[in-house]
């Protein structure tokens, strides 16, 4: 058992060993530790033992081990501080307009990577959750075409297609009506799950022939199926990280899964020191925020770093972000449904 005083010498420790990466010896906590020495001494070597202070080999400091970081990060870190000295610098990093929700995501992920020094994913809403709410074919020339897919009235997501050899002008309709009369109000989970039970028999109804139809259905989907994901700071991981996780981060569908498994549903936020599944994470740091995209649901802001982080100023610097991001978005979203403009 951690006693109170303990417990705030770890948390001094920690405090302090993150900003100078030098073991924590007990003067230097005499300051703020209303007690002797050697009280400070026999407690440490207390947290000693039951793992949560290590003794480096070269002085007769300590610095916090991996369960000592994950006892802070349980017990002391306070999730609702905010970075008020960055606050004006976050602010005007967002100060002019955006015009795509990739791009306000961009930004968010790389203003909160140069403040932590680590690297920063943004991810979207997770796609088996959107809705598809609008959905049309764009003939661009004699042989190719483009389908357009509005996912919550504005994620626009399009996929470029070869037009079918044996297909008409009629047959591109039909595709068109098709989707329309049957996907549209549906999540991307049913209509990923409808593709591969209805629709092969329903295609026969409006092809006289079938011949690549469930091919281009596949095709043209694909793309909606597909996990969006902004990163920022990738090569601060060269500085911790193996290149197992270099490699990682640019699959969007394995690494997106990986963060979603790290947080519940009811979850705002999470943390979690050293303890993910994934071998090229096992070592690291996974700090998650949720963040709300207005009438869709809920991004997230995941910060990648070593386990040594300073947690509490990196929670505070994201807390910042998000609430920034949220106001933006907020705005963009506004924008998005409102009348700006009349046509006489």
């Amino acid at each position: 058992m951690v006693t109170e005083r303990q417990n705030e010498i770890l948390n001094l420790i920690i405090e302090i060993f993150t900003k100078t990466h030098e073991p924590v010896g007990s003067k230097a906590l005499q300051e703020s530790i209303n007690s002797s020495s050697a009280t400070i001494r026999n407690d440490m070597a207390v947290l000693e033992k039951q793992g949560l202070l290590e003794k480096a080999h070269t002085s007769s400091g300590r610095k916090p081990s991996r369960a000592g970081f994950q006892y802070f990060v349980r017990h002391s870190l306070a999730f609702d501080r905010l970075a008020e000295n960055e606050v004006y610098e976050v602010i005007k990093a967002f100060d002019h307009e955006f015009f795509r929700l990739d791009d306000i995501l961009q930004q968010a992920a790389d203003v909160l990577s140069q403040l932590s020094e680590c690297t920063v994913l943004g991810l979207d809403v997770e796609p088996s959750q959107q809705r598809l709410t609008a959905f049309d074919i764009v003939v661009l020339g004699q042989h190719t075409a483009l389908a357009v897919f509005t996912l919550d009235e504005s994620n626009t997501i399009t996929s470029q297609f070869l037009i079918p050899r044996n297909f008409l002008k009629e047959d591109l309709r039909r595709l068109r009506d098709l989707v329309q009369e049957r996907f549209l109000g549906q999540t991307v989970l049913d209509i990923h799950y409808k593709i591969r039970t209805e629709i092969p028999q329903i295609i026969q109804r409006y092809f006289t022939t079938t011949d690549n139809v469930l091919d281009l259905f596949d095709h043209i989907f694909s793309e909606m199926f597909e996990e969006k994901v902004v990163v920022a700071g990738k090569v601060n991981l060269l500085k911790f990280a193996s290149s197992e996780t270099y490699q990682l981060v640019d699959q969007p569908r394995k690494i997106a899964l990986e963060i979603r498994e790290n947080i519940t549903e009811e979850q705002m936020q999470a943390v979690r020191v050293a303890d993910s599944k994934e071998p090229s994470l096992s070592e690291l740091t996974i700090i998650t925020s949720k963040f709300l995209i207005p009438y869709r649901g809920f991004g997230m802001l995941v910060v990648i770093g070593p386990v040594n982080l300073d947690y509490q100023k990196i929670v505070s610097q994201i807390n910042v972000v998000n609430r920034v991001l949220t106001m933006k978005l907020t705005d963009f979203y506004r924008y998005l449904s409102s009348n700006h403009y009349e046509v006489n």
